[in-house]
């Protein structure tokens, strides 16, 4: 087996699950999937130690400590502070030439592995614990200078105000170092997020899928109201379907990095954004990931203007439901208490106590 614990970088296809604590979360989820034949973004990982080399070799490490050691339990305002030098700090800082230069190598292995120059990635968070929404995602970043840059900022998103707070709050470590997802970005006329349940009342016999134009930023930051559909898990048929007002789309920034938003037609606006055919692909894709991790999951999909169906599918971005999975746990160990109590008193009227 591959000792991948050394490497600075991790293509997908090397990664499984159980690697999370090398690339974090989400990206050895990427690398699981492909194992599983879930169809995704070619891509590569940036590793924590990566960012522990960046922190290291840039010279930033010991002035980071003394920030840290001189904060020892920040309150509010501290916080804040703390929270701008370092990301001043890491932002500003060199990358160190050897780590540079193999991160763009595998760049322009990846531009040459799909054929496009320059060929427009996202730069993603990647924590080995998991921190929701903590962490910044950058999308349609091209070329050498912006990857480098936004990797950068990438690894700084660790210690925004809402990371910082979050980690305190739950007696983790203020030095947080993150692994950095790279994949291909989906130009997506289509995206949106599928609950393999019924988000609403947590209804496992249902899909939900909200799904709007353009690329995912939209549905997920809660900038649109998307079309919503409500299939059956079995047949899957539709059994409800609401018409979004699907407002605006994210799309990509003509000619640089970054994505800009622009107003949908009332046309598209009219109509629902799915076809039948791409609904049924969805929850086909959607049970197969529920049935390989064993629980409902929340997933996020694009559909590729510049490919064909269903080879246009790509998801994006898997993590377990939390809502209900969290409810069910919680509802499985009240009942574990109780059958071990009510186990005790029928063992207590059968047999008695014992005399020693």
């Amino acid at each position: 087996m591959t000792d991948l614990s050394n490497r600075n970088i991790i293509w997908y296809n090397e990664l499984k699950g159980e690697n999370f604590n090398l690339v974090g979360k989400k990206n050895a989820n990427l690398g699981e999937m492909l194992h599983a034949g879930i169809p995704v973004s070619p891509g590569f990982a940036i590793t924590i130690k990566a960012n522990d080399y960046f922190v290291d070799k840039s010279g930033i490490k010991k002035e980071m400590e003394r920030l840290v050691e001189k904060y020892p339990t920040p309150n509010n305002e501290q916080v804040k502070e703390i929270s701008k030098t370092l990301m001043n700090m890491i932002e500003e800082a060199d990358m160190p030439k050897d780590l540079e230069k193999e991160i763009l190598e595998n760049y322009d292995k990846l531009c040459d592995q799909v054929g496009v120059k320059d060929v427009p990635v996202a730069v993603r968070s990647s924590g080995a614990v998991s921190m929701p929404g903590q962490m910044e995602t950058y999308l349609n970043i091209r070329g050498h200078d912006d990857l480098i840059k936004y990797i950068k900022m990438c690894w700084a998103s660790s210690y925004n105000v809402e990371a910082i707070h979050y980690r305190l709050n739950r007696g983790m470590g203020l030095i947080f170092n993150i692994g950095v997802g790279i994949p291909k970005m989906v130009n997506s006329r289509v995206s949106g997020v599928i609950f393999t349940l019924n988000p609403v009342n947590g209804d496992l016999s249902k899909i939900s899928i909200d799904a709007s134009y353009g690329l995912g930023e939209a549905v997920v930051s809660g900038l649109v109201t998307p079309d919503t559909y409500l299939i059956d898990k079995v047949t899957f048929e539709v059994v409800k379907r609401v018409k979004g007002a699907k407002e605006i789309e994210c799309v990509y920034r003509e000619g640089g990095s970054d994505i800009v938003q622009k107003e949908v037609d009332e046309e598209r606006r009219n109509k629902f954004c799915l076809t039948d055919e791409e609904i049924r692909y969805l929850c086909e894709v959607a049970i197969r990931i529920e049935d390989y991790y064993g629980k409902p999951y929340d997933i996020e999909f694009g559909i590729d203007k510049d490919m064909k169906f269903p080879e246009n599918v790509i998801i994006l971005q898997v993590r377990p439901e939390s809502v209900w999975n969290k409810k069910r746990e919680e509802e499985k160990k009240k009942l574990d208490a109780s059958k071990g109590a009510m186990g005790a008193m029928v063992d207590f009227l059968i047999h008695g106590v014992k005399i020693k």
